[in-house]
């Protein structure tokens, strides 16, 4: 299972390099390819266009995904109980992120764009973490069949695209951090 998550996240990953942001077109897609293909297309680069992160940013963060959560496993209860296929396709497009970080931020008491920021920034981080085994959520990476692009970003570290304080910052937050992202990608890429 894990393995088959890191391979469709991978190819997520691939099709968001290539410059499409859209929704998918099929609900069914929902908010795996939704949440994986933002993961995966907008890393904390070391080009500098990483959000510099404050322990503010990370309380607000965990406000905000704790929210984007509970948004989520509604959705998926909705979908689950749904007597038509307009129900079920609005509740999977529920579980959309361009359907839940509003409230997210909302929660989390930032504007959409800051909160898209950090949370970007964060699942990121978090994403290379689980990839290379560092921590121990529900992704995996084969890197056998990998492009040379995805190899080199595996080994590398995911913080060393942090500015340091940032770096610092969420570090010191990572054990309260952790379990909530991990639940969120579960509920997401992982489809509960």
């Amino acid at each position: 299972m894990r393995r088959l998550a890191g391979l469709a996240l991978a190819g997520v990953a691939a099709i968001a390099a290539c410059g499409s942001r859209d929704k998918p077109a099929d609900p069914a897609a929902g908010s795996a390819s939704s949440s994986a293909a933002s993961t995966a297309a907008t890393p904390a680069s070391g080009t500098g266009t990483a959000p510099e992160l404050t322990a503010a940013d990370l309380d607000a963060y965990a406000k905000g995904i704790a929210r984007e959560t509970e948004l989520v496993r509604a959705a998926q209860q909705r979908a689950q109980t749904a007597t038509t296929p307009q129900a079920r396709g609005e509740a999977q497009q529920a579980q959309w992120e361009d359907q839940t970080i509003p409230e997210g931020a909302r929660a989390a008491g930032l504007s959409p764009e800051r909160y898209r920021a950090v949370r970007n920034t964060v699942h990121s981080t978090f994403q290379w973490l689980d990839f290379q085994g560092k921590i121990d959520g529900p992704l995996e990476l084969d890197t056998a069949h990998a492009a040379p692009e995805m190899k080199a970003r595996f080994s590398r570290d995911p913080f060393d695209d942090l500015a340091p304080a940032s770096r610092e910052a969420l570090q010191a937050q990572m054990n309260r951090l952790v379990p909530p992202w991990i639940e969120y990608v579960k509920l997401t890429a992982v489809a509960g």
